[in-house]
């Protein structure tokens, strides 16, 4: 749930859109409390999700929220994937005696008897599988363009990003894609990667680990761990960015002082105050030119760029958007380089609730409908 600070008033995520729908309070709590709550990963008390949201072709089957990702229920994935109009549905999986849990989406008019793309969505620090469902909109594209989507859970709301011990959340994806290879009829050749910040961490992470598994990944809002780079394996990996120039978690390296401001008091690292330079090399992060100049040399991209102005559609959003290839077919490394944008996803729903922690959300480009132009090029 979010709370618009102009007009206090309620919002909750319509599912499968970047739209949002004003709730009655709930209770009493504080704007700020609400906007904690979002970036942590918990959602206080609101009514239920309608059984369905829209209309014709595009109606979406709604999901009941949760508030932690242990919470949302297992049941049987068959039934579901089998019915054109059972959109969407949770399953668990069993990894070194815990269970994990994960949201699929299948697109609507599904067919059970024909292979379809999988794109696995990984949510941010401290969120779940179900705000990312949200926050994404990936839904609503998979739908458009006939793929499906799975939003896995982070266990104790971190994924494995290279910086510290955890939990093996790779083997926690195999697992995932190899009971998903029973529950839904995808194709192995067509499995994506992306991933917001934490999550951005782990895709990178996950597609260096298991590049015969993934046939391309995306980025958004964070840079390359040196314990990701680490597991750097022989197969390239095309890969998409998004990042904001604005974004106080990204380090440049371009002499700016990004001062972490409310974003890092609901991360609870207010007291670093900027992440850019030698703080971020000690802290294991590389910068976003040394994240891109690592996956160039990875894949054997040419180091000198093709690059474009995106349109700028959408003038008041406070930002604009620098296209940047580097390579081609397999070995394609792309940068939308967000001039002004935050830590944000961009196309995402531009709530002030959003944006007066994170940043400006660039409303130029849609990430979500972007990265399946990219991934839609590769097969493995």
């Amino acid at each position: 749930m979010l709370r618009a600070d102009a007009q206090q008033k309620q919002y909750e995520w319509v599912p499968g859109s970047r739209q949002a729908r004003w709730v009655n309070p709930a209770n009493n709590q504080t704007t700020s409390q609400y906007q904690r709550q979002y970036y942590q990963g918990r959602q206080p008390g609101y009514p239920a999700y309608p059984q369905s949201q829209g209309s014709g072709s595009m109606r979406q089957t709604a999901v009941q929220a949760q508030p932690q990702p242990q919470s949302v229920q297992s049941r049987s994935a068959q039934p579901a994937a089998q019915t054109a109009s059972a959109q969407d549905f949770s399953d668990t999986v069993n990894v070194g005696g815990v269970e994990r849990s994960y949201l699929i989406h299948v697109p609507r008019g599904y067919d059970s008897k024909r292979s379809y793309p999988l794109v696995m969505a990984f949510h941010g620090l401290g969120m779940n599988g179900q705000l990312m469902y949200g926050m994404s909109g990936l839904t609503g594209v998979a739908d458009r363009k006939g793929f499906v989507v799975v939003f896995p859970n982070a266990q104790g709301g971190r994924w494995q990003d290279g910086l510290t011990a955890g939990n093996d959340d790779v083997s926690y994806v195999e697992a995932m894609l190899a009971k998903l290879s029973r529950t839904v009829n995808i194709d192995s050749r067509r499995v994506y990667a992306c991933g917001i910040s934490n999550g951005g961490y782990f895709t990178q992470l996950l597609s260096l680990s298991i590049p015969e598994k993934i046939a391309a990944c995306a980025v958004v809002a964070s840079t390359l761990t040196r314990g990701g780079a680490n597991c750097a394996g022989g197969r390239s990996v095309p890969i998409v960015f998004f990042l904001g120039t604005e974004d106080p978690l990204i380090p440049w390296d371009d002499g700016r002082k990004r001062d972490l401001g409310k974003l890092g008091e609901v991360l609870g690292i207010g007291a670093l105050g900027s992440l850019d330079g030698p703080l971020a090399k000690m802290g294991g992060l590389n910068s976003a030119p040394e994240t891109i100049d690592f996956w160039i040399n990875h894949n054997g991209a040419s180091g000198n760029p093709r690059v474009s102005q995106e349109p700028d559609s959408s003038p008041r959003d406070g930002t604009r958007v620098e296209k940047q290839v580097f390579g081609s077919g397999a070995s394609s490394v792309v940068l939308y380089k967000i001039v002004g944008g935050g830590h944000t996803w961009p196309g995402c729903l531009n709530l002030r609730a959003i944006s007066d922690i994170s940043g400006p959300i660039c409303q130029d480009i849609d990430a979500s409908e972007t990265m399946w132009e990219f991934f839609r090029n590769f097969s493995r």
